[in-house]
């Protein structure tokens, strides 16, 4: 299904430390560490040569992500990260493991497994919105920009043309994206490139000049 040499555990994709250099200093770890524990997740799915041990892998970090801070070991680089980062509302990341185990379970891919690895993904963008102050509208943009981006990051990650297929075909049915707020532009970029990548095919987010220069025009303007 997905590529296990683009979704083994390595450093975040180029587009994503792109998307960072525009985050606020302050806000810069709460989106890091969101896309590095999506990204050790990945591994997780890629790499379980059988369900039933990404299950349990996944588990752990489900366990971890509910407890209270204070009871989580942080002798574990990522875990210590993501709790620096998000604290006692690191719960809100149960999402993403919920979205990846989606995709390890699929017997094949098809709509109900896209839509619930999908929406596993946005809603850890609406949470780090949420933690931000934001009200219900802005959440709701992170989550449709996410939805988006967890799309575009699949197809572009995807070796059989069907699955491809099937992913550009549910892509179809997002809404048009709205103006986000300027402090959370590191989406905004992502959104971004994750709609022309859509609409080339499902091309690599940040292939190609036209790509670099989209991205600096939306970290600058926001559109």
């Amino acid at each position: 299904m997905v590529e296990t040499a683009q979704t083994h555990q390595q450093e975040l994709a180029e587009e994503v430390q792109l998307a960072l250099a525009y985050a606020r200093p302050a806000d810069r770890p709460l989106f890091r560490s969101m896309f590095e524990l999506d990204r050790r997740l990945a591994g997780v799915v890629a790499t379980s040569s059988e369900t039933v041990i990404g299950q349990m892998r996944l588990a752990w970090w489900r366990d971890l992500l509910a407890k209270p801070a204070i009871e989580r070991p942080m002798g574990e680089p990522l875990v210590k990260t993501v709790s620096d980062a998000w604290g006692e509302h690191a719960r809100a990341l149960e999402t993403l493991v919920d979205g990846w185990e989606a995709l390890l379970v699929a017997e094949a891919l098809d709509h109900e497994t896209l839509r619930q690895f999908c929406e596993g993904r946005a809603s850890a963008w609406s949470a780090a919105v949420r933690g931000f102050g934001f009200a219900d509208t802005e959440q709701q943009k992170a989550r449709r920009a996410g939805y988006r981006w967890a799309l575009a990051d699949l197809a572009a990650h995807l070796s059989d043309e069907d699955e491809r297929h099937l992913v550009l075909a549910h892509a179809d049915t997002i809404a048009p994206m709205k103006a986000m707020h300027r402090r959370v532009r590191p989406l905004a970029i992502l959104s971004g490139l994750s709609k022309r990548s859509l609409s080339l095919g499902g091309k690599p987010l940040l292939e190609g000049r036209a790509a670099a220069l989209l991205a600096l025009r939306i970290g600058i303007s926001g559109r």
